[in-house]
């Protein structure tokens, strides 16, 4: 099995999730899209309010020691050490479990006072439901940094999918379920779930609360079906590692050591996590405090701005978990695909790029980083701009009944596009400063850029005549600061020869007529057919304008393709036609 990885590179295991990532975010369009077709703006709000909790926490207690784990296992492998491999599966099983529960009781505990500070007291109940999942989390996240160290993304993979798969069968038949059982309750008493009801509109405002936490319990019960996946993969099939191996290998080093170099890793790591995620979270308390203050300010110019735009029923009270639900629900997982898609590269290469940074390959990091950040540009660059070019469509598309919420966001999702472009290139860049030993720096870069967010949000959100479209303005800002002062230390610090020109200007002159094009497609096409199937075609032919123009101009290497599955037969196709640099 590490042979074979060793033979495949880095950009297999990106290959083998980037394809768990497409059925992970094609269930997950299943999913959220009925869901908010469901809940509506209002509910949304109440969803993503535990869920922007949920990820803060989850890096602060998860994300740094399966990123310590599979460095530490990718090393150990290369050095032949794999009774050191065996007790680091060992040890940071036992600290996850401990992790797991003291994360999920803090978060069960604190959901009143949490849903408070943000001015949403009726996301309560889902950010109770969401608590166990933080449990669960762990347990995977020690599994599957263990194989991702061994360079075996397949049970990565698919955990993912069986956790995509469970969240939408429970997620959606729970909300689904509640939303009618308390409408009927309605129907018969005036009364959900034990308040009191005058109208309609009333119990539909009513129910949301429960079924957005109903979808949220479905959350938690896909995070243990994922568990439950990895560990029965674990114990039937095993890691690979030979009795033959274990006798050649020397003693392992002493319990203290090994968690001492776990910490030395996983902390810095959790931190940097933290402020990544913290982003959201920052959106989350400062977003809707602020649009507080620009309601209370001048409600009428917010109220005129969206004429038409407000659904019957929600007043000045509710006008702020209206606007954020709109944001946070339809706009922010649309833009959370760019980043989810360069995620795959970040989690594959840093065994790879650490491995050979211990063994001292020079060209093996040369190539595997030059490599990377080129698959990252060649991805981003398109999916960003593509999303820029055409917003309000891909809204119109996904959330086609909820017309009134499209209309509200969609001049912030241009935004969105853009900065989510500089979020997907910070991701890999991030994990190569890990994998070199610079673990600190991606914490400092966060830390100023998160500042640089939050202070954006407090001045630009506030003002009742921009509002909810300047959220994404500080996370633009913010990560673009990151990226550039990341891949300034990361040349710097690995002394490699860096061809921007190659990997980032060619990416960005394809995605530029990717974005010309489909947005020329969908201005054409939609003034005679349907204007969901010219947002399809206008995609469609956005692609094959970027295909044409990446291969043309021979941005891939032959290095791309061979690590690529079946990558020999492709290259000498290419090479025949003459496609590949």
């Amino acid at each position: 099995m590490t042979r074979r990885s060793k033979k495949q590179g880095y950009l297999y295991g990106t290959v083998v999730l980037a394809c768990a990532m497409v059925v992970v975010k094609l269930i997950g369009a299943l999913f959220k899209i009925p869901l908010t077709n469901i809940l509506g703006g209002v509910g949304m709000s109440y969803f993503n309010v535990a869920y922007d909790l949920y990820y803060p926490l989850y890096a602060l207690f998860v994300s740094g020691l399966p990123i310590a784990v599979s460095k530490l296992v990718s090393e150990n492998i290369a050095q032949r050490r794999y009774h050191n491999v065996k007790k680091i599966l060992r040890l940071s099983s036992f600290v996850f479990v401990g992790v797991g529960l003291l994360g999920s009781v803090l978060m069960f505990a604190g959901a009143g006072w949490f849903s408070e500070v943000v001015k949403n007291q009726q996301a309560k109940l889902a950010v109770m439901m969401l608590a166990p999942a933080l449990f669960f989390g762990c347990v995977m996240a020690a599994l599957r940094g263990y194989t991702q160290g061994m360079q075996n993304m397949t049970p990565t993979a698919m955990s993912q999918v069986v956790e995509a798969a469970c969240k939408m069968i429970f997620g959606l038949a729970l909300a689904y379920g509640i939303t009618s059982y308390g409408l009927r309750q309605f129907e018969e008493s005036r009364r959900v779930f034990s308040i009191t009801c005058d109208s309609l509109q009333q119990a539909q405002l009513a129910v949301l609360p429960f079924a957005a936490a109903g979808a949220i319990f479905g959350v938690t019960l896909s995070t243990l079906c994922g568990s439950v996946y990895l560990l029965l993969r674990q114990r039937i099939k095993g890691d690979g590692i030979s009795k033959e191996m274990l006798k050649s290998s020397p003693p392992s080093d002493t319990s203290r050591h090994l968690t001492k170099k776990l910490l030395e890793i996983s902390i810095p790591v959790c931190v940097a996590s933290v402020i990544t995620n913290l982003t959201s979270f920052i959106d989350l308390i400062s977003v809707m405090n602020r649009l507080s203050a620009a309601i209370v300010a001048s409600p009428q110019t917010i109220l005129q701005m969206y004429a038409g735009a407000i659904p019957q029923g929600i007043d000045t009270s509710m006008l702020g978990s209206y606007l954020y639900g709109c944001y946070s629900g339809l706009a922010v997982p649309i833009y959370n695909l760019v980043p989810s898609l360069t995620t795959t590269i970040s989690v594959s290469i840093l065994p790879a790029v650490a491995g050979a940074w211990a063994a001292g390959n020079r060209k093996g990091l040369q190539d595997n980083v030059e490599s990377s950040l080129r698959i990252a540009s060649l991805i981003a660059f398109p999916v960003g701009i593509g999303i820029f070019s055409l917003s309000q469509p891909i809204l119109s598309l996904l959330y086609f009944t909820k017309p009134m919420e499209v209309a509200v966001i969609a001049p912030a999702l241009k935004i969105m596009g853009i900065s989510a472009i500089f979020v997907a290139l910070t991701l890999p860049i991030n994990a190569l400063l890990q994998a070199v030993g610079r673990a600190d720096l991606p914490v400092k870069f966060l830390i100023i850029g998160g500042l640089i967010k939050l202070s954006l949000n407090y001045l630009l959100v506030a003002v009742p005549d921009i509002n909810i479209q300047a959220a994404p303005i500080g996370t633009l800002v913010c990560y673009l600061f990151v990226m550039v002062a990341g891949l300034a230390v990361l040349i710097k610090t690995t002394g490699i020869s860096f061809h921007f020109y190659r990997v980032i200007i060619k990416p960005l002159f394809g995605a530029v007529g990717c974005g010309l094009g489909a947005w020329a497609a969908y201005g054409l096409l939609s003034r005679a057919i349907d204007s969901k199937f010219s947002t399809l075609v206008a995609i469609g032919i956005g692609g094959i304008i970027f295909l044409i123009i990446i291969l043309t101009s021979k941005t891939l290497t032959k290095m791309d393709v061979l690590m690529l599955p079946n990558g020999e037969k492709f290259a000498k196709i290419l090479e025949k036609m003459n496609l590949i640099g």
